[in-house]
């Protein structure tokens, strides 16, 4: 791994390489620039000459710095683009497995917010570190040229702060690592609970888990600060170094001139030359410790980026070949030496139990996973229908235009799905069964289309009989151009048509931002540090002009006194401002996440990952960005006016003007010139991060269907537009700079007319707290759109009281947003005990009564009665986490009741792996299903509510299962689409067109 401060960033990097160069020409001239200025404005203050030559040389450094400004933002842009093409690219090269195991949270998190972090190495270490190794040696050579006692002086102390800094930077490498490891972590663990969250809430324990959410956010926090206290411990020790350092030059500067051994113009040169020679060198070791999460993102990126792997050659052709394909999964081969060849024109049907190695072949096929023993290679373009499918595009339509770009025959092929009617519906909104006709549909636009293998995982398990023949007939003509593998434990029923399913739009709640609470605390020592750095200028240079008159040296010594405590601190109280300001923001984003997990439980809103990481993130990050800088701003010009107001009404007046001028100018050409591209860009950068996790979730069946290199120049394109309105930002944000350091500069000007060091030199100061002023300006809007989407509104809901039985009468449901009421005019009587199948065509409304019955939707009218339930979903929900775990998600429970509900849920052979680490996709479908029904028996209610529990299970387990569930003596009801487990209920409710007789 490439060590050093630019560690592989330059490898990876063509835009990282370019701004190396661009920014050392600028700090080249931005030195030059300052030598002059320093001359110019010593001879200012001391004959009143040189003024033309002091307003070239501050105009020069504004433009410079507009320059630097926007040539790093430029260059931020640009190689973030570069890195996260490259980290995608090579994450879908390395297969959906490998994914998995990286974890599809963990690398949305390097890919979006990881290298985010390179905003802060390109716009401040980056400068710096060019700075530090140009302007120090110019401006010392200049103070060698007029003094070479400070020259002397420099160079023995300079050496010092790299020294300091490399040794602060060893020790905290290990921690930067550790602190990254804690932030993907946090979003694994965030992504885990949101994925449970209906289960949580059914189980009341959902409101619970605000504490994990809590405890996870506060090991962030402390993760985090202890990484920051050592950075900013290099900070603090640099700082210090260099004033002090400044410090004993003034002091050494000061003696000289009582002894009439230099000039006073000669001194305020070195003056103001000195500090130069430190600041880059400060300002390097300052911004370092923002380097550090960047730099860890991009060794993070050179471990996968340059990992070598062997590709997979698809061969041309049209056909399957599998011989004795034998797979080690968990405790045996699922497959176990199993073979078959299939042509175009032929339908192969995997059989065999759950758990047997259907899906694991289909793996094998799609090259996604390598076999134990045997061989497995399919010849000829594939075609993909997953058991849970996964889908990267907001709609249908577009889902299918990314498998085939330019497809004229989407409407006729999504129709031969049964699809079409769901083409432009968002495919957040789809039910289980919609969302596999869309799944069907993609797959057979890529056989339309030159595909010749089509593999089949259960394509039809949570269709309706009457879909499902629709399906198998369209199936059936595909295989007339292409070899079909289906696994399926349904057997084929015709039946009549199908109603339509029900229209839905985007759900919305109000979002109103309330006012966050601005750092005081930290605001208040913000406000002390500057008041520290701008006495320490103005001791220092009214000690030049004391001792230029030639006092007794024992007059000085309380000035010297003075200027040595001031050094020390600015440099502490910036440590302590820092610490207490972050600490203060982490302390705001872990009770916001708290809160925010509350709505989450009270609206079940599909968004949650990106608003309890990314937005929660974006408060926290800009808190003390745009509600600190104009605190401490405000703080810093009063006092230096007051400052002023003691020893020249008139340069107060000046200074005051000025730097009001500035305070109201700088951040509305800020705003002005970028045309909101603070807001765009924080909405681009939400959209990225969307989309990134999205393709990453859906990269078993982008890849299947080579689309991802499509889905991959779309996230290019607008990863080029966010670069865009990043150029625009930096365009408005280095406008805005240079007016500060006119202004300043300006100030610099007239009050060193007066004649008087202190009022020419202090001004210069104030450009430090002036110059944050415009990116909080650009960035408060994107603050307040992210607090929004924090605290919506998200009313708590009265706990319904609750019999034992279900009673509904005259019951109208309507979905957030939907046209009409999904289920209309509903009639429900249940006695305790029923068993009950809900049967009815995909999207008629089974899902939607479960939805009513659980609590996630109110009535609009009607006479609701409702005991407690428990719930086995169609999405299993289970969580990365033990068997164990995994069902004691419905209560505390001991071991034997874990084992009881294993054998009730049929899977006896799991009784002894409670231990055992699960992860969702590397269990089968049925047993995933087996144990969330597991997990739902467990949970003490009156009601078992069944969402299709038998969908993936083969017929004989389905029987043994439903009988089991019959014993069990509480109320179920069971959602199926298999006419047989309808036929043998107490009740059958139909919410379709009869299909079912």
């Amino acid at each position: 791994m490439k060590r050093g401060p630019l560690g592989a960033l330059p490898q990876l990097s063509r835009n990282a390489r370019r701004a190396l160069v661009g920014v050392g020409a600028l700090a080249f001239l931005n030195a030059l620039a300052l030598v002059a200025q320093a001359v110019a404005l010593a001879s200012v203050i001391t004959t009143r000459e040189g003024l033309p030559l002091l307003a070239v040389a501050i105009l020069a450094r504004a433009g410079l710095s507009w320059a630097t400004e926007s040539a790093a933002a430029r260059a931020a842009a640009g190689a973030k683009e570069e890195l996260r093409t490259q980290l995608l690219a090579k994450s879908f090269e390395r297969g959906p497995g490998w994914i998995a195991d990286r974890g599809t949270a963990e690398l949305s998190v390097l890919a979006t917010k990881g290298l985010d972090a390179l905003d802060a190495y390109f716009t401040r270490y980056l400068p710096a570190l060019v700075t530090a190794v140009i302007v120090p040696p110019l401006a010392g050579a200049w103070i060698l040229f007029t003094d070479w006692p400070s020259a002397v002086l420099i160079a023995v102390t300079v050496p010092l702060i790299p020294v300091f800094a490399a040794l602060i930077g060893w020790y905290t490498e290990k921690r930067v690592r550790k602190a990254a490891d804690v932030t993907e972590l946090l979003s694994a663990q965030l992504l885990e609970l949101l994925r449970a969250l209906p289960v949580l809430t059914v189980f009341g324990r959902a409101k619970q888990q605000a504490g994990a959410v809590r405890q996870i956010g506060e090991q962030h926090r402390k993760a985090t600060m202890g990484t920051l206290r050592i950075a900013f411990l290099s900070a603090l020790v640099l700082e210090i170094a260099a004033s002090l350092s400044v410090a004993l030059i003034a002091v050494g500067v000061g003696i000289r001139l009582v002894h009439g051994d230099m000039t006073l113009m000669t001194a305020l040169v070195v003056l103001i030359l000195a500090p130069e020679c430190y600041l880059p060198l400060r300002a390097a070791g300052a911004a370092h410790h923002a380097s550090e999460d960047g730099l860890e993102a991009v060794r993070r990126v050179a471990e996968v980026v340059e990992h070598e792997d062997k590709a997979r050659p698809r061969l041309p052709g049209g056909s399957v070949h599998v011989d004795n394909l034998r797979v080690l999964r968990r405790d045996g081969f699922a497959p176990d030496g199993i073979s078959f060849d299939v042509r175009p024109g032929e339908i192969y049907r995997l059989e065999g139990a759950s758990g047997a190695g259907k899906s694991t072949t289909f793996q094998v096929l799609l090259g996604f996973l390598e076999p134990t023993d045997g061989t497995a290679f399919v010849a000829g373009d594939i075609a993909y229908v997953p058991q849970k499918p996964a889908f990267a595009a907001a709609t249908p339509r577009a889902e299918l235009e990314l498998t085939v770009p330019g497809a004229e025959d989407i409407e006729q092929i999504a129709h031969e799905a049964v699809a079409a009617h769901l083409l432009d519906r968002q495919i957040t909104d789809l039910s289980t069964g919609e969302r596999q006709r869309v799944a069907i549909a993609r797959a057979l636009l890529r056989v339309r289309h030159g595909a010749t293998v089509l593999l089949l995982d259960e394509p039809t398990a949570h269709l309706d009989p009457v879909t499902s023949r629709k399906v198998d007939k369209a199936i059936k003509r595909a295989s007339d151009t292409a070899a079909v593998v289906l696994a399926s434990h349904r057997e084929k029923e015709a039946t009549d048509d199908e109603t339509f399913a029900r229209v839905v739009t985007e759900e919305t709640q109000q979002e109103r931002p309330k006012r966050l609470p601005i750092p005081w605390k930290g605001a208040g020592l913000g406000i002390l540090a500057a008041a520290a750095g701008i006495a320490l200028t103005a001791l220092a240079a009214y000690l030049i002009a004391r001792a230029a008159e030639m006092p007794p040296i024992l007059t000085l010594s309380v000035l010297v006194v003075g200027v040595r405590t001031f050094a020390l601190s600015k440099g502490v109280l910036r440590y302590i401002e820092r610490l207490v300001t972050h600490d203060e923001t982490f302390r705001l984003a872990n009770d916001l996440r708290a809160e925010l997990w509350l709505r989450l439980v009270r609206t079940q809103r599909r968004d949650g990952l990106q608003r309890l990481v990314e937005d929660v993130d974006t408060v926290r990050d800009l808190v003390p960005r745009v509600l600190v800088p104009p605190v401490v701003a405000i703080g810093a010009g009063i006092a230096t006016t007051v400052l002023f107001a003691f020893i020249d009404p008139v340069a107060a007046v000046t200074l005051g003007g000025l730097l009001l001028a500035a305070g109201l100018a700088a951040p509305a050409v800020a705003v002005w010139t970028e045309r909101r591209a603070s807001t765009k860009l924080a909405r681009g950068r939400r959209k990225v991060a969307r989309e990134t996790i999205n393709a990453l979730v859906a990269a078993p069946d982008l890849i299947a269907h080579d689309a991802h290199h499509r889905l991959l120049a779309q996230l290019h394109a607008e990863d080029v537009e966010l670069a865009g309105q990043t150029r625009r930002q930096a365009f408005g944000t280095g406008a805005a700079t240079a007016i500060v350091l006119l202004a300043t500069g300006a100030a610099a000007l007239v009050c060193a007319t007066t004649g008087n060091p202190v009022l020419g030199l202090v001004p210069l100061a104030l450009a430090e707290p002036l110059v944050a002023l415009p990116l909080a300006a650009q960035q408060r809007r994107a603050l307040r759109e992210a607090s929004a989407r924090l605290q919506f509104d998200a009313p708590e809901r009265p706990e319904q009281p609750r019999g034992k039985r279900i009673r509904l009468e005259n019951v109208d449901v309507r979905w957030p947003g939907a046209i009409e009421p999904t289920l209309k005019d509903l009639h429900l009587n249940i006695e305790p005990g029923t068993h009950v199948a809900i049967v009815g065509p995909s999207g008629s409304g089974k899902s939607t009564l479960f939805a009513l019955l659980l609590g996630f939707l109110q009535p609009e009218r009607g006479i609701v009665e409702l005991p407690r339930a428990t719930w086995c979903p169609q999405e299993p929900m289970l969580v990365s986490t033990t068997v164990r775990e995994n069902l004691r998600m419905s209560g505390q429970h001991d071991d034997e009741a874990l084992k009881e509900a294993l054998r009730k849920a049929c899977l006896p052979e799991w009784v002894d792996r409670l231990d055992t680490v699960i992860r969702p996709d590397q269990v089968s479908g049925g047993e995933a299903q087996r144990l969330a029904l597991a997990r739902a028996l467990l949970h003490d209610a009156d009601v078992v509510l069944l969402d299709e529990p038998t969908a993936h299970l083969d017929e004989p387990t389905a029987r043994r299962l439903l009988r089991q569930l019959r014993q069990d003596g509480r109320t179920v009801l069971h959602i199926t689409h298999r006419p047989d487990e309808a036929a043998r209920a107490d009740l059958v409710l139909d919410l379709g067109t009869p299909a079912y007789r």
